[in-house]
């Protein structure tokens, strides 16, 4: 009977720990579950904005090498009717030169037209100038370079997501420390080891809070 109810009274003290430490430990076992749930969660949230980043940024790169071709195609167009439209002024062939012109878009004749009625003096030599109001290329060749810029910006916010996403990761895996920490504490019966493990895992789950309010 005295060496079973000895056993017991060895049992009861591996499992149990002091009240204090006990509660001590359960406040910051629970703070730690808290964290890596919002952690956790914080991570996958940046994820998903860097992977919606990236997809803006594709987007914005294929509407810069549109917004490109379609400026390349104009004014390599523009430039040749206008050379063919000048040869048939000059020529005399009012007829072909109406035709030419009437091949040209309506933004193309409206330069054309602009660049007809300036004084010599100050007339560009094509119409396909940057002071010329009514050219729409210069337009396209703007629009492209900030579809670009754009695409550069969304690259970059992705990465920064990304990075964040990553270390908040890391901080949530960091967080098992503090769970083994305080489990252990419970294997040893010397109060001064139980309060060292317990004081681990508060300082990690300490560490891990901060961490997660800087990269937030």
């Amino acid at each position: 009977m005295s060496v079973g109810h000895a056993s017991g009274h060895g049992d009861q003290a591996h499992a149990h720990l002091p009240r204090g430490l006990g509660l001590a430990l359960a406040i910051v076992l629970g703070f730690a579950a808290l964290t890596a749930g919002v952690v956790a969660w914080r991570a996958q949230v940046l994820s998903g904005h860097a992977v919606e980043a990236f997809t803006l940024s594709t987007q914005a790169v294929n509407d810069a090498n549109t917004l490109a071709s379609e400026a390349e195609r104009s004014i390599s167009g523009d430039r040749q009717l206008f050379i063919e439209y000048q040869n048939a002024l000059q020529a005399g062939n009012a007829t072909q030169a109406a035709s030419i012109l009437a091949m040209m878009s309506t933004a193309t004749r409206r330069a054309v037209g602009w660049w007809e009625v300036q004084p010599s003096a100050v007339r560009p030599r094509t119409p396909f100038a940057s002071g010329n109001p009514d050219w729409n290329a210069p337009g396209k060749v703007v629009d492209a370079q900030a579809a670009t810029a754009r695409a550069d910006a969304e690259v970059e916010s992705a990465r920064e997501n990304l990075t964040r996403s990553h270390r908040l990761e890391f901080i949530a895996a960091l967080l098992t420390v503090a769970f083994l920490a305080g489990g252990l504490s419970g294997v040893f019966e010397s109060r001064g080891a139980r309060l060292a493990l317990i004081s681990v895992s508060g300082s990690v789950l300490g560490l891990c809070i901060l961490g997660a309010a800087f990269f937030w």
